[in-house]
């Protein structure tokens, strides 16, 4: 039996362990920036204040809901390729470029940050897809599909209701 595809030797998951470092080093960027922005939006939701109040909590509950499902998918999948993720606050704020929000801001002006993050985030998706694909790691190109639509759809959203502040 061959065990050569595409003149490269059978390896785990089809690719070798260089090739996974470089998908395991974008996703390590990704979570950091991905579990920054899980503890911005719990402080916003624990602290909006305003007429905005009821919309805005409601939705930054959805946010983190999603955002720590991210983070585990993200992690999980770093365990896949047979790493270990990041997982200390320290080494999240070392590698983010999402910074954490010690302000006092409106609902609105909440919003508008996030909306600055949510684009960090997707610059870093991007990126993940991009080192995935290069590689020939569909199972990360799959997860950061699913990621990107759901990103871009709350951008989305959030830009739609800053304009009507």
């Amino acid at each position: 039996m061959n065990t050569q595809v595409k003149d490269k030797p059978f390896s785990k998951l089809g690719f070798n362990g260089e090739e996974a470092h470089e998908v395991v080093e974008s996703l390590n960027a990704l979570l950091a920036n991905y579990a920054v922005l899980y503890q911005k939006i719990r402080n916003f939701h624990w602290n909006v204040e305003g007429g905005e109040f009821f919309d805005i909590h409601e939705q930054l509950e959805e946010e983190y809901t999603a955002a720590a499902g991210f983070i585990d998918s993200i992690a999980e999948r770093v365990r896949i390729l047979g790493f270990k993720p990041m997982s200390t606050l320290a080494e999240y704020l070392g590698k983010s470029e999402i910074e954490e929000s010690t302000e006092d801001l409106t609902g609105s002006e909440m919003i508008r940050e996030l909306i600055e993050d949510y684009e960090v985030i997707l610059s870093f998706v991007v990126e993940v897809a991009d080192v995935a694909i290069e590689n020939g790691d569909i199972g990360t190109e799959t997860l950061i599909r699913e990621i990107l639509s759901a990103v871009e759809k709350r951008h989305w959203m959030f830009r739609t209701f800053i304009k009507k502040s």
